[in-house]
């Protein structure tokens, strides 16, 4: 029960979606000739440059300048070994997008995939960080996703898609597996779309108008690509809550919870490559973003018990808009890249909580409401050039970052109206200089053997304006050492060491109010960014014609972490602990069956297993990060059937969880932790690829297991036990994708 001392109320934090904007997209390569399919090729870098000019060379169109691993990286890469996929090695999958494409390299998945980076806080660009690149360019996306880049990219404009070893290109901050896809841009215009409806559930409705359908065309050395993209949320689900008070009191409730959204985007990009070679790109994006949820919890015994009633409900409306581009141009002995980027995102936000006893007592109801506008400028430089048979590049980036907040607090009276209550800590603005600058050097040290070191730092001003104003200054060390090695010719090594600075969530320097947990976070303005060490090695096997495995292991000590502590008047806010450590392996693998005579089908095998601790904030002893799941289990298995267009496939997923923990309150909060699925997928009905896929076979529950107590978790009695397992019923999803 909300709002009422010793009683639970519900969880479920609903957001809004994000930004979603289109980064700056690389030119294709103005090629037209398919290379033959080569298997794997191992070579010195010299070998490599000359090899991209003979197979992309074609004099009827410009190349872009920057085609295969850009033209310095390659010729100064050292010895390795390239695996090159072609068009032939992914027919069996009759792809319709480089994304369709990439998903099937063995062993390889997309950095961040799948999240498209909605709840993203970081701010500024930095250095590059993912694991996919376009013609050997970085793929520059702000709030977007890489998954919607590579989804707009005809499957039969590309060429083929290497995977390199990262730390061997010109392209600092990369490490690892590096999946290089190569495009050709073709005159007249190309269309695709992706239709994804979802069949109604249990308890939420059908979803129809999810997808997006891309327009790209190329004049000359002009090129355009425009989208529009439809974002509906529909969700539901429902089932028992038990609450067990500290006086051993049991009550029996039935949760229900309902969700509808209706974000929609669009977005548009140009690209120009000059007879010179500058490369000039231009992009947009607006979201227009709705949403509302509503969550009703009724006691439902035992018997004799009144039939109280807990109603929530939220509603969230906003857009969010994008505007940047970047120019590359030959400058003296390099060449100097210079990127900008303005966004603006406004959101209203309103949650309200109304209980009824049921015992002729009137209804106990808050409301809170937020109105927010975040605001981000970037400029950011980038000058490559070789020197002392090295490469090196010098980057300088300025981020001027805005939060505005207005938070009003307000109680149902007696006659059924909210009254505003003073909250001035919800309301203030953040504002933030942020300057950053990195020196870059990679070289050769021996055959197989290269290292990229990158050394810098960043100044951070800090200025909170509102109740509780303060100003600081942040000047702090960054960088990076990365080591690339191949041993064999079917092995790659890599091995990294770095130093990260973090960044701060603006809205918690502000206070904020969590009407769905009871929950209330006073504002810091003193907190201070973590800092942290890490280390990781990465081992790669090419398994030939049974696919690949890839073996990573990692640790990241943490200084000044932030987490919920308590404050000196009796709350909780956000704010820093001396430190926390994550530690952990994890294993990506593709196991092909042909070589057993099994043709078309393989396992997709992705692991991890972590260890984490920090200092408990309220009592002794440690705890664990809530983020760093103590393993994730992903098996699929996919089948296509040969000779045919039909594919078959199932996958299993099992995810543990960490507990949450703040000072009067533990628990677990999270979302069918084994998931069980199946799909059927025919490739070409009337010339479209339609796959249906039925999820969640196994009924597993949303669950909030939580432990609430009088004071703080250590020391004060019990409150309540709540026991919360909500349904959502199997899951049937369909994909239509086509292309005009």
């Amino acid at each position: 029960m909300r709002n009422i001392p010793g009683a639970p109320g519900k969880t479920w934090a609903a957001s809004a979606s994000a930004l979603f904007a289109l980064g700056a997209v690389p030119a294709f390569a103005q090629a037209s000739d398919q290379p033959d399919s080569v298997a794997q090729i191992s070579a010195t870098g010299e070998a490599l440059a000359q090899s991209s000019a003979e197979q992309d060379s074609d004099d009827s169109a410009p190349t872009t300048g920057h085609d295969e691993l850009g033209a310095a990286a390659a010729a100064d890469a050292a010895i390795g070994t390239r695996q090159v996929y072609t068009p032939a090695d992914f027919a069996a999958f009759q792809p319709r997008s480089a994304l369709d494409m990439v998903q099937q390299l063995p062993g390889f998945s997309i950095d961040g995939a799948g999240n498209n980076n909605r709840n993203n806080n970081n701010r500024g660009l930095g250095q590059a960080n993912g694991n996919v690149l376009l013609n050997g360019l970085r793929i520059v996306t702000k709030a977007g996703s890489i998954t919607d880049e590579l989804a707009r990219i005809p499957a039969s404009t590309v060429i083929r898609i290497e995977v390199v070893e990262g730390s061997t290109l010109n392209i600092p901050g990369l490490s690892g597996r590096v999946a290089n896809v190569i495009a050709r841009s073709t005159d007249g215009l190309q269309g695709q779309f992706e239709w994804r409806p979802q069949l109604a559930a249990e308890y939420a409705d059908t979803r129809w108008l999810e997808g997006i359908a891309s327009l790209s065309g190329t004049y000359g050395n002009l090129g355009f690509t425009v989208a529009v993209e439809g974002r509906p949320v529909r969700n539901g689900n429902a089932g028992p809550n038990i609450v067990t008070y500290g006086n051993g009191f049991v009550e029996d409730r039935f949760s229900l919870f309902k969700a509808a959204g209706d974000d929609k985007r669009l977005s548009g990009s140009l690209r120009y490559q000059t007879v010179g070679g500058t490369l000039i790109n231009a992009n947009a994006s607006y979201l227009h973003r709705r949403f509302h949820s509503f969550e009703d919890e009724m006691v439902v015994g035992p018997v004799g018990t009144p039939p109280l009633t807990d109603m929530f409900r939220q509603r969230n409306k906003g857009h969010d808009f994008e505007i940047g581009g970047d120019i590359d141009f030959e400058l003296g002995p390099g060449r100097l890249k210079l990127i900008t980027l303005d966004s603006l995102q406004s959101l209203n936000f309103r949650t309200r909580s109304v209980l009824d006893p049921a015992t002729g007592a009137p209804p106990i109801g808050v409301m809170f409401a937020q109105s927010s506008e975040k605001g981000e400028r970037i400029g950011r430089g980038e000058y490559s050039w070789s020197m002392w048979s090295s490469d090196w590049q010098w980057s300088f980036e300025g981020a001027f970052n805005k939060l505005d907040l207005v938070g009003d607090l307000s109680i149902l009276d007696a006659a059924g109206a909210f009254n505003p209550i003073p909250f001035p800590a919800g309301t203030g603005g953040v504002r933030e200089d942020r300057y950053e600058s990195m020196l870059s050097f990679s070289h050769q040290l021996a055959e197989g053997l290269t290292m990229q070191l990158i050394a810098g730092s960043e100044y951070s001003w800090i200025r909170q304006t509102g109740s509780n104003a303060n100003s600081r200054k942040f000047l702090r060390p960054k960088g990076s050492l990365t080591l690339g090695w191949t041993p064999g010719p079917s092995w790659t090594v890599s091995a990294r060491i770095d130093r990260r600075v973090g960044q701060l969530n603006f809205n918690d320097f502000l206070a904020a109010v969590n009407l769905n947990d009871n929950n209330q976070n006073a504002g810091n303005n003193d907190l201070r960014p973590d800092q942290s060490w890490g280390g990781e090695l990465e081992v790669t096997k090419d398994l030939g014609a049974w696919g690949s495995a890839t073996l990573r292991t990692f640790m990241r000590r943490f200084e000044d972490y932030v987490t919920i502590v308590p404050t000196p008047s009796g709350g909780e806010a956000r704010g820093n602990i001396d430190w926390a450590r994550v530690m952990g392996v994890e294993l990506t693998s593709t196991l092909k069956l042909d070589p057993v005579g099994f043709d078309g089908a393989k396992f997709d095998i992705s692991a991890s297993f972590r260890d984490s601790r920090f200092p408990d904030p309220v009592g002794t002893g440690y705890l664990p990060v809530q983020f760093a799941q103590p393993h994730n289990v992903d098996v699929n298995f996919r089948y296509d059937v040969p000779q045919s267009d039909w594919a078959l496939g199932a996958g299993f997923r099992d995810t543990g969880n960490n507990p949450y923990y703040r000072v009067a309150e533990y628990g677990y909060d999270y979302a069918i932790a084994r998931n069980l699925q199946v799909l059927v997928e025919h490739k070409d009905v009337f010339g479209l690829t339609v796959q249906a896929r039925v999820s969640n076979l196994l009924n597993s529950p949303v669950v909030l297991d939580r432990w609430v107590y009088l004071g703080p978790r250590d020391v004060a009695p019990l409150a309540f036990h709540e026991n919360r397992q909500r349904y959502v019923g199997h899951v049937v999803n369909f994909t239509v994708k086509g292309s005009f």
